[in-house]
């Protein structure tokens, strides 16, 4: 068989072979949440001697004291579409340690807490027997409205919006904002972008925050 003949039949065979063993493009790597607290001055400023901003344009809030010095500040996840966070003036109106929601949760087995249905807001028909219901936990609540909106601690990935409506938060910065609101402080949501750069540019304490690591589902 001629020489350039055979190298015909087998240059076909070569690049599919190439082709097989070429490894699959690498999954993007999850983007977990930056935040930074400047511990000096949370220590110097009294509990409910501040106020936040939140942006829904770059996604990102912050802590600031009575004379706009920063205090916290942390990338935050904003409403889903259909279900966006409201933009406009607000107050704390209530502070609580844990809540749980009462339109997003699970059904879990009375007797050993297994889930049964993972997504109640999913599910159509009665509940299931021998089950409860469980609200999704909200770690470090601070209610902003009558109807359910608030701030708190939840996974996210930087960048996505994933809530119903509330800012979830990484846990450690919104812990520190819990301890330092008040009921009754006041809290400013809106469209326009933080500046940068920004405190957020800065090393941060934790690659991976703890709460972050999982790939949440969409909730309050």
């Amino acid at each position: 068989m001629p020489f350039k003949l055979l190298f015909c039949l087998l240059l076909p065979a070569c690049l599919a072979s190439c082709q097989f063993m070429k490894k699959p493009p690498a999954a993007p790597a999850f983007q977990h949440p930056r935040w930074h607290i400047d511990e000096e001055r949370c220590a110097a400023v009294k509990p409910g001697k501040v106020r936040m901003d939140i942006s829904l344009a770059s996604q990102t809030a912050q802590l600031l004291d009575e004379n706009a010095c920063v205090l916290v500040e942390m990338d935050v996840s904003p409403g889903v579409p259909g279900h966006e966070t409201p933009a406009g003036e607000f107050i704390v109106k209530e502070k609580l340690p844990l809540k749980r929601s009462d339109l997003y949760g699970q059904y879990v087995k009375n007797d050993s807490g297994e889930v049964v249905v993972a997504r109640t807001w999913e599910h159509s028909g009665p509940k299931p027997e021998g089950t409860k219901y469980l609200g999704i936990a909200m770690p470090f609540w601070l209610r902003l409205t009558d109807d359910g909106v608030g701030v708190h601690v939840g996974g996210f990935e930087r960048g996505h919006c994933t809530s119903h409506g509330c800012v979830r938060c990484p846990e450690a910065p919104q812990k520190k904002c819990w301890e330092l609101c008040k009921p009754g402080v006041r809290v400013h949501i809106h469209h326009g972008a933080h500046p940068a750069p920004s405190m957020l540019d800065r090393p941060q304490p934790s690659a991976e925050p703890r709460g972050t690591e999982r790939r949440p589902h969409p909730q309050a």
